[in-house]
């Protein structure tokens, strides 16, 4: 029996398509504001809650631009600056973070790029098709729900199976808010390198939660630790892609993952692992760090 997925169906490869399109027309909107006193014009709160600048406000134009022209299908779009709009019976769900890791971007610091998710339903469960591309290399990641990971960065790769086959924990990646909202001491993320810790364990932050979720997905990464509350909007596509690359991820507190609406609002903390990792004892592991890893 064949271990070949079937074909795309239209609408998926449709989808894919119009990310694809989104995403190109995002990266090109922002390529002279990185860094710049252009960029960093502050523009008020966003609905997401976090201050909006003009470089985010110019990269979601450009993509609702295209979502607006090409869309395949009737749809509800949930982005991070503009909030919730469309049409709210539609069929699809979109879901984008136009600039995820945009303090990165403000500051000039190259590791930021574009979170796009369609679902067929209202929770990250439903996630069908995830696009993510890192504005500042050329490194794509892309997964379609039943078929696997299509792009695991540079044009034309895609996941080395072999790169999963240790149960080493190397490289752990940890997304932190301000250092006043945690308690944990740095030498507590030691718990997670588990039972075989390899004596080069080492933390790494990136900045970006959809960036962070591919390298582990692809195995340059083993776990990622997210110490904030996360939206909808950082995940989506990004855990698909954990997902379907045979990795996975769950809250760290009492509560299903996949349970959480398409919306904006703030949850809770998670983590993810790469293939090959039990997950079970990751979580366990992570959840040891307690109540100090975020405040309320």
């Amino acid at each position: 029996m064949s271990d070949t997925p079937p074909p795309l169906l239209e609408a998926e490869a449709l989808w894919l398509s119009c990310a694809a399109e989104m995403a190109a027309a995002g990266k090109a909107a922002v390529q002279s504001l990185p860094g710049s006193a252009a960029g960093r014009v502050d523009l008020g709160q966003g609905a997401g809650g976090d201050r909006t600048l003009q470089i985010d406000r110019a990269c979601e134009d450009a993509i609702h631009a295209v979502l607006r022209d090409r869309a395949p299908f009737p749809h509800r779009l949930v982005s991070e600056e503009s909030g919730i709009s469309g049409q709210a019976d539609a069929p699809w769900w979109v879901v984008v973070d136009p600039l995820d890791g945009s303090l990165n971007a403000k500051r000039g610091l190259e590791l930021f790029g574009v979170s796009i998710a369609v679902a067929d339903g209202g929770t990250l469960g439903d996630a069908r098709v995830g696009y993510i591309e890192d504005f500042r290399r050329p490194r794509v990641f892309s997964a379609v729900k039943g078929h696997g990971v299509l792009s695991a960065g540079s044009a034309g790769e895609t996941l080395d199976p072999h790169r999963f086959e240790s149960d080493v924990v190397e490289m752990v990646l940890l997304e932190a808010g301000r250092p006043d909202r945690h308690d944990f001491r740095f030498q507590d993320l030691s718990v997670l390198g588990g039972p075989r810790p390899s004596e080069n364990l080492r933390i790494r932050q990136l900045g970006s939660i959809a960036l962070s979720l591919c390298y582990v997905a692809v195995g340059i990464a083993d776990i990622m630790v997210a110490a904030v509350r996360s939206r909808s909007v950082d995940l989506a596509a990004g855990l698909l892609i954990v997902s379907e690359a045979g990795g996975g991820a769950a809250a760290l507190v009492d509560a299903d993952i996949l349970a959480q609406p398409l919306d904006l609002g703030k949850r809770f903390p998670f983590v993810a692992w790469r293939a090959g990792l039990d997950g079970r004892d990751v979580l366990a592991r992570a959840r040891r760090l307690g109540e100090g890893l975020i405040r309320p």
